[in-house]
């Protein structure tokens, strides 16, 4: 390995910030090149610290007027560091840059990873795959953003449901926002739904810490297990979720055991820009149970129907009303 630096020591993202600058140097020898594939290859978090150093690097041109003391500072320090064999001191490199960082990046409004903001509209689903190899896929009606720093990856979660698979990495840990709770990865795949001001979190591997609100105990989940908690910051007890239900929305299903009219309506409704009226309150508590498509609202009615003292009426192309049968 190259004997300017010792590429086993200091964070991922200090190895990453090395390798990256020496490859732009201009005077990178073949042999550091060949050390670099090497440490890449090691991991996918070595991976993943590259291309968000690499994506800070190419935008850099943006920021030279600005910056360009500091990064000439930062450049002439590598040199003189590789010419004089001496240990390069992260530290001092990353202090060079950093000023580079505050005195270019933050007036142009640019940070080493943008926030990038995903929606889906009623009937939509939509995965999105992550620079660190995690990936986030959204149901229906969902709003998130996401944004990743150099310590740290968050997602705000507005509203809506979205299943994240995290490649867990300690140094920069994966969190979710959402109605003021917080919800963090550790090694993990979990569902989130946020309906208004009540959120839903349920494992499907691995393990996550839940905090209802700021400064609030946070309650470690293991895989099967699900809580729920409102803006408020009040929670229920952990308790195990029926899996078959959590997860049948990704294989555009909905799944209802013994569940009120009402709401299996107002869940039918996630998915379609329809009106589901039931006039009569004495229908709204009728139990309704059975698999039903996401993308097919008249089915999933007329079989509700076919199993309950029901009928429906279209009255108009968007609108359905649910009655008592005759």
């Amino acid at each position: 390995m190259t004997d300017c630096y010792d590429t086993s020591s200091g964070s991922v993202h200090e190895q990453a910030t090395f390798w990256v600058t020496r490859l732009h140097s201009g005077d990178c020898t073949d042999q550091e090149r060949r050390d670099f594939e090497v440490w890449l290859a090691q991991s996918e978090i070595h991976r993943a610290a590259h291309r968000e150093v690499e994506a800070f690097w190419n935008g850099l041109s943006r920021i030279e007027p600005l910056a360009a003391p500091q990064l000439a500072a930062a450049r002439a320090y590598l040199r003189e560091t590789r010419q004089s064999r001496r240990a390069l001191s992260k530290k001092r490199l990353a202090g060079i840059l950093s000023v580079a960082l505050i005195t270019g990046v933050s007036p142009l409004g640019w940070s080493w990873l943008s926030t990038d903001t995903y929606r889906t509209a009623k009937g939509e689903s939509a995965g999105i795959q992550l620079s660190d190899g995690s990936r986030i896929d959204l149901n229906t009606d969902t709003e998130l953003s996401v944004q990743y720093s150099w310590t740290a990856r968050s997602v705000k979660l507005e509203h809506g449901e979205a299943l994240f698979s995290v490649v867990h990495n300690p140094e920069k840990p994966f969190e979710v926002i959402a109605a003021g709770g917080r919800i963090q990865d550790i090694g993990t795949r979990f569902n989130i739904y946020r309906q208004a001001d009540r959120v839903s979190v349920t494992v499907l591997e691995g393990e996550v810490s839940v905090a209802a609100k700021q400064n609030a105990t946070a309650q470690n989940l293991i895989p099967g297990q699900q809580i729920s908690y409102d803006s408020t910051g009040q929670s229920s007890a952990i308790s195990y979720a029926d899996m078959t239900i959590a997860t049948a929305w990704q294989k555009g299903q909905l799944v209802f055991k013994g569940q009120p009219l009402n709401s299996v309506l107002e869940q039918l409704g996630r998915y379609h820009d329809a009106s589901l009226q039931v006039p009569d309150s004495r229908l709204q508590s009728l139990k309704v149970s059975g698999v039903f498509p996401t993308n097919n609202l008249s089915l999933a009615l007329n079989t509700i129907a076919g199993a309950l003292p029901i009928k429906v009426s279209q009255t108009a192309t968007t609108t359905f009303v649910i009655a008592p049968a005759d």
